[in-house]
């Protein structure tokens, strides 16, 4: 919406399986047989953890050409690429095209809202561009709406544009250093003194806790600014705003803070199911293709965090016997505290109410733990995530 301050909202979206559902594809190359096979991309998120592994898909591999259609021809125009072609067939097809987010453009169309492409293709800008032009030239849109900035992060010089010169950049960090530039961009066209607006929304999981983040550094440095980020993964569609810690929605004597009113703090925020297990790309298949619940997180192969449609949380650990217990052992599922702030704090609070704890402190990359033990010796975990 445009506001009578004169501020505006801005939207930044990602492209594939959020703005728009394309029939481009991928091609993974068989050095045994010497053959290529072409997949969707919905595909190749399926069976990305299963390639060159025992199975169906061992002798399987990606290659420097399995993304060729997700950049662009040397030499072609614009208007003739892979992209704008995929574009015009699917706005000619008879299958759904339009992504969860689709609206949002629609509406940034016929309101000439600004808006920002971030997106892990490696085309040219102005390739994308043509295809957004495609879908106006079609009526799809009302017209190109004023366009602040087009990142596929995969692309050698939107890379040097944004800065990024490490070539082991993911691309979550690359869409985080991105968006983080659209907002800069932003205000810098349409002046920093109205309080703008600005969303992201993308379907990956990883995406959107790097669009989280980034938003909140955004946050940090224009704390009179609203910021939002939209999670369209799956079923979806989630709108998150950012909030300093500060304010009345996120301070500890809120409504809405974990602490009843009325009764006394003890540290303790939110309650997570860890469970411990042998194979990380099986077990999160596991729970989100067969039990349909939803992956929130994941930090390599040490953990997976997924929510229910009850709020109910279910973290993954790797087991590392003998550090840890065997997966599938007595031990192996544990009811995990989360400590709102520093664990010495929940822990003190703790014993000054007859708690006792079984060992000391143990300290990892990303967490601390302690265990607590219940009346009847019950193991428990309070647990402070450090990242």
């Amino acid at each position: 919406m445009s506001q009578t301050d004169g501020s505006l909202s801005f939207y930044f979206f990602d492209v594939d399986d959020n703005l728009v559902f394309l029939s481009t594809k991928l091609y993974l190359w068989n050095a045994e047989t010497q053959m290529e096979q072409a997949i969707s991309s919905g595909q190749f998120a399926a069976i990305q953890s299963e390639l060159e592994r025992p199975g169906p898909w061992q002798t399987w591999a990606v290659r420097s050409q399995t993304f060729r259609d997700f950049n662009d021809q040397p030499g072609v125009a614009p208007d003739q690429q892979t992209f704008v072609r995929d574009i015009l067939s699917a706005a000619h097809g008879s299958a759904p095209w339009q992504g969860p987010s689709w609206p949002l453009m629609v509406h940034a169309a016929k309101m000439q809202r600004p808006i920002a492409l971030v997106s892990a293709r490696g085309h040219a800008p102005a390739t994308m561009q043509a295809g957004l032009q495609a879908l106006v030239n079609l009526g799809w849109l009302a017209a190109l709406p004023p366009i602040l900035g087009i990142f596929t992060v995969t692309n050698r010089d939107v890379l040097a544009s944004l800065g990024i010169t490490d070539q082991a950049t993911t691309v979550p960090s690359a869409k985080k250093i991105a968006i983080k530039k659209a907002v800069s961009l932003a205000l810098g066209r349409y002046g920093s003194a109205p309080r703008h607006r600005f969303g992201m929304s993308d379907d990956d999981p990883a995406n959107v806790v790097l669009a989280i983040s980034a938003m909140r550094d955004c946050k940090l440095q224009w704390p009179d600014k609203r910021f939002f980020v939209i999670n369209t993964n799956g079923k979806e569609f989630v709108k998150l705003e950012i909030f300093p810690m500060d304010d009345p929605v996120t301070a500890t004597d809120h409504l809405l803070d974990s602490v009843a009113a009325g009764t006394e703090d003890r540290g303790i925020g939110s309650a997570t199911t860890s469970i411990y297990i042998t194979n990380m790309d099986r077990a999160v298949k596991f729970y989100s293709e067969a039990l349909g619940f939803s992956l929130t997180s994941r930090i390599g192969d040490e953990w997976a965090e997924f929510h229910t449609t009850q709020g109910f949380t279910i973290g993954l650990h790797t087991a590392e016997p003998p550090r840890t217990v065997p997966a599938g052992t007595s031990g192996a599922i544990n009811l995990e505290l989360q400590a709102r702030g520093d664990l010495e704090i929940a822990i003190s609070a703790l014993k000054a109410h007859g708690v006792t704890f079984d060992g000391d402190i143990q300290s990892y990359e990303h967490v601390r733990l302690i265990t607590v033990l219940d009346p009847d010796g019950n193991k428990l975990v309070l647990a402070q995530p450090l990242s």
